[in-house]
């Protein structure tokens, strides 16, 4: 059972579609094309300005964190510096002495690292490997040392496990597994 009024229901809207591709468009009542606005290029005295007091907060604010132990914000700041002024004198200066105090306090807590495992303190072995991260995030030999520290904590817990369950079964008694 077919109904003719649905057939031509679903021709229509082909019909009206074709109808309007063929109708004229009226270019005059179509409204103008906006032009694209342009921003007007800062006064040459405000963006030097701005410039200036940049460099200037930058400066102030490597020197304010220095001594609060900040080396690496410290040096960062120092870079934008020489990223705006690249023949800054001082600010190469500062950056070349900040990546020596920095490479020490990286040595430094890298030996004290090796010492503390040697001398089986992991604890403090891991605060120092983890102070020589926080220096250089990049250095591979503390996180294998990391890795280790953490691997000889897990064997540790394990012989305390099992420590424990001997005694408990030399006593007659048992423990739960799950501690």
């Amino acid at each position: 059972m077919r109904r003719p009024g649905l057939a031509i229901l679903s021709v229509l809207p082909l019909g009206l579609l074709a109808a309007c591709a063929n109708m004229p468009m009226d270019v005059a009542s179509a409204p103008p094309p906006m032009p694209a606005p342009v921003p007007a290029p800062p006064s040459p005295p405000q963006s030097d300005n701005a410039r200036a007091q940049f460099i200037a907060d930058q400066r102030a604010e490597a020197r304010r964190l220095e001594p609060t132990g900040a080396l690496l914000v410290a040096r960062q700041h120092w870079r934008y510096v020489l990223a705006l002024v690249p023949d800054d004198a001082e600010a190469r200066q500062q950056i070349a002495r900040l990546d020596g105090v920095i490479r020490t306090k990286r040595d430094a807590a890298l030996a004290q690292g090796e010492a503390a495992m040697m001398r089986n303190q992991i604890a403090a072995a891991q605060t120092a490997f983890l102070r020589v991260l926080a220096l250089d995030g990049d250095n591979e030999q503390a996180r294998r040392r990391l890795l280790e520290l953490e691997t000889r904590a897990a064997f540790q817990r394990q012989d305390r496990k099992d420590a424990r369950m001997r005694a408990a079964r030399a006593a007659g008694t048992t423990l739960p597994e799950t501690e």
